[in-house]
């Protein structure tokens, strides 16, 4: 494959930035090969697996778990039921001045959810997501954690000197990347559903095709940050996971019990367009859980 495989657009939590480290660390720790099976539970915009796609390990290979709009997205695409001409059209159909682009998706928001066209609206509101917070559905509506992007111009006094776009990527480069994924991530897994249900999945996987060859990567809702309409107790989730292969788990917070713990980042120190300082940086911990 010479194409590079990118995230959708941008999500809270997502970890394009980290993909490549936490990617390393399972090679180095693992013995990976054409059989090997790797979960990405709450997966969110897919950053870790479109790196092991990058870096050659089949689609066939990769089980893409998410509850939120984006486990349904890497569903479709995987099954090969995405649509391209229905997402062509509506980017298109997209305001070119792109001062009207916030109120065509506040339009989309306001208005029960469109189920037909559910994963294509969706990839548009979470590209218009401020500060890439999460997007999903509730008694078909949608829902948000934080507003909607807007066109800016800097001023004078702006320690910013770029505009900032109401989109990101823009309707052009998100098309562009999903057709990409369309061509080279198809026959992936990928699954909608809540993690816990999916525990079944993993047990079938070692109980009917006695493959111990797996690797298991969790990137739940973090403690303590911006809500992304699920939550549970990473704790729980992984005490019922069979534990005869190795479990990895991102937070910002060394876990109890992990067999090992990776400071991946201290963070960044995050500031709004002026420049000043908003919150405090948060920790990238990757937590492996083995037992044998």
């Amino acid at each position: 494959m010479n194409k590079k495989l990118e995230i959708p657009c941008s999500y809270q939590g997502g970890k394009q930035r980290l993909s490549k480290q936490i990617v390393d660390i399972f090679y180095e720790e693992n013995k990976i090969d054409d059989s090997t099976q790797f979960y990405d539970i709450c997966c969110g915009s897919g950053a870790i697996s479109m790196e092991l796609i990058n870096r050659g390990i089949k689609p066939q290979n990769i089980h893409m778990v998410d509850k939120s709009p984006w486990g349904l997205v890497w569903q479709m695409i995987g099954d090969g039921s995405f649509d391209l001409s229905i997402f062509k059209i509506f980017i298109d159909d997209i305001p070119k001045d792109i001062t009207k682009i916030k109120q065509y998706a506040s339009n989309i928001i306001s208005k029960p959810v469109n189920v037909k066209m559910l994963p294509y609206h969706f990839l548009f509101l979470q590209a218009c997501a401020f500060g890439s917070t999460a997007t999903w559905v509730e008694n078909n509506k949608w829902c948000k954690a934080g507003g909607l992007r807007d066109y800016w111009l800097p001023t004078e006094t702006s320690n910013r000197k770029s505009p900032v776009n109401p989109m990101m990527p823009m309707p052009h480069n998100l098309y562009r990347r999903i057709e990409l994924l369309c061509e080279y991530a198809e026959e992936l897994h990928g699954c909608c559903m809540d993690v816990f249900d999916f525990i079944y999945l993993l047990d079938e996987e070692r109980d009917n095709k006695k493959n111990k060859n797996i690797i298991i990567y969790i990137d739940p809702p973090y403690q303590n940050t911006q809500q992304y309409g699920y939550s549970f107790n990473v704790y729980e989730l992984e005490s019922q996971i069979w534990n005869n292969v190795p479990i990895y788990i991102s937070e910002a917070i060394q876990l109890q019990g992990a067999k090992k713990t990776y400071l991946l980042s201290s963070g960044r120190t995050k500031g709004n367009i002026n420049g000043n300082s908003k919150k405090k940086p948060v920790e990238e911990w990757l937590n492996k859980f083995e037992y044998k």
